[in-house]
C-alpha cells in the first residue's frame, strides 16, 4: 500500500499501551507497510539481559538511550519512523517500581510525536515470561490515556485485530 510520506526529516510514529497489547505486532506490520524502520524497545531488550527489576538510574539510561535510537532511525531519512515505545512507558515503569523518578525522564516523557497511537488491550493477555499480568497491562492503559490527556496530546486508540489497527493507522497518516 502506498502511503503519502512526508517531506522533510522523518516523522515520528509513537506505540504505547500495555503489556502484550500487540505494539511490536503493530510496530512491524507497520513499518512493512510503510517502508520504513522501527524501532524496536530497548527497555525491554535491556530488562531480557539482565532479568531483574531496572533501577532508577538503568530506567534513565534507557529513556536516553530510547531517544538516541529514534534520533538514529530518522537520521537522513524522510518518511515515517515506528517507535515501539516511548520514554512516556519508561517513566511508568520507574514510577510503578520505585514511587519516583528524575525530572530528566519526567521531561524526555513529554516528548512529542508526529501521532501517538495507544494499542487497546482488547485481546488476550498473554505471558512470554517478560510481562507482569493483565491486571497490569490494564492499569498501564489507563495511565497512558491519563497521562496523554494530561500533556493534551491527541491519540488514535487502535483497537481489533493487527489487520484492523493497521488500517485505522494508516488512515490516520493520509
Amino acid at each position: 500500500m502506498q502511503t503519502t510520506e512526508p517531506a522533510g526529516p522523518a516523522r515520528r510514529l509513537a506505540l504505547l499501551g500495555g503489556e502484550s497489547s500487540g505494539k511490536t505486532t503493530l510496530a512491524q506490520a507497520l513499518a512493512e507497510q510503510l517502508h520504513t524502520a522501527w524501532v524496536p524497545e530497548y527497555g525491554r531488550e535491556l530488562w531480557e539481559r539482565l532479568r531483574q527489576t531496572l533501577s532508577v538510574e538503568e530506567l534513565l539510561h534507557v529513556g536516553r538511550h530510547q531517544i538516541e535510537l529514534e534520533d538514529a532511525a530518522a537520521a537522513g531519512r524522510g518518511g515515517w519512523i515506528v517507535c515501539d515505545t516511548t520514554p512516556l512507558t519508561t517513566l511508568q515503569y520507574c514510577l510503578h517500581d520505585h514511587g519516583t523518578a528524575p525530572e530528566e525522564l519526567q521531561a524526555m516523557a513529554r516528548r512529542r510525536y508526529d501521532l501517538t497511537v495507544v494499542c487497546a488491550p482488547d485481546f488476550a493477555f498473554v505471558q512470554d515470561g517478560c510481562r507482569r499480568d493483565d491486571s497490569f497491562r490494564q492499569a498501564q492503559h489507563a495511565w497512558t490515556l491519563a497521562q496523554l490527556q494530561a500533556q493534551g496530546v491527541p491519540c488514535l486508540l487502535a483497537q481489533g485485530s493487527v489487520a484492523q489497527r493497521v488500517q485505522q493507522v494508516l488512515a490516520a497518516l493520509r
